[in-house]
C-alpha cells in the first residue's frame, strides 16, 4: 500500500477478549520472534498476497494461538498506520479487529507466547511505546483511526492522532 507516495506494509491486529470472574481480559503475546522481538503485542501480522485483511486475521490467530475463530466472529475496530522514518521498511498500515475468545485456551506458538491480562492491568512498559496512545480507546470499544509517526530511535513516538 501507498501513502502520499511512501509504501506501508498491509497487517492485521486481533485483541480477543474473554470475560474471567466478572473482569474483563484481553489476550496479548510476549513476541518471541520477527518484527518486535521481546515486546507485548497483540496478535497478527502480515496480509499475505490477495488473502482479505478479514481471513488474514482469522490465520494469523490461528497461528499464533490455536484459537479458531469463524469470519463473522470478527468486528472492525478500526485503521492504524505507523511511520517509522529512520526505518521506513518498517512502515505499516495495520487493520484492527476485536473478537470474543470463546473458552478455548490460547497454545503458545513458535512466535507469540499468549497470555491474558486484565484490561485495567496491561503491561504497557513491554510493549511498542506508541501503544498508551491508542489501545486505551480499543479497549473502551471506540472505532480507531491513528496515525503514528516514530522517533528516528525507532523506539519514541514523534507524533501520534487518534480520531
Amino acid at each position: 500500500m501507498t501513502v502520499d507516495g511512501v509504501a506501508y506494509r498491509c497487517v492485521v491486529l486481533c485483541f480477543l477478549f474473554r470475560s474471567r470472574g466478572g473482569a474483563r481480559e484481553v489476550l496479548l503475546g510476549l513476541k518471541r520472534t520477527g518484527f518486535g522481538t521481546g515486546r507485548v503485542v497483540a496478535l497478527g501480522g502480515k496480509i499475505d498476497g490477495r488473502e482479505s485483511a478479514v481471513g488474514a486475521a482469522v490465520r494469523e490467530v490461528a497461528e499464533e494461538s490455536g484459537i479458531e475463530l469463524a469470519r463473522d466472529e470478527l468486528r472492525d475496530a478500526g485503521r492504524i498506520s505507523w511511520s517509522f522514518p529512520a526505518q521506513p521498511a518498517w512502515n505499516m498500515a495495520a487493520f484492527l479487529f476485536t473478537a470474543d475468545a470463546g473458552v478455548t485456551p490460547p497454545v503458545a506458538s513458535e512466535e507469540i507466547e499468549p497470555r491474558w491480562y486484565a484490561v485495567d492491568d496491561i503491561p504497557w512498559s513491554g510493549m511498542w511505546q506508541d501503544a498508551p496512545y491508542w489501545i486505551p480507546a480499543l479497549l473502551d470499544g471506540r472505532q480507531i483511526d491513528a496515525r503514528i509517526v516514530m522517533d528516528p530511535d525507532n523506539e519514541g513516538v514523534a507524533s501520534a492522532v487518534v480520531d
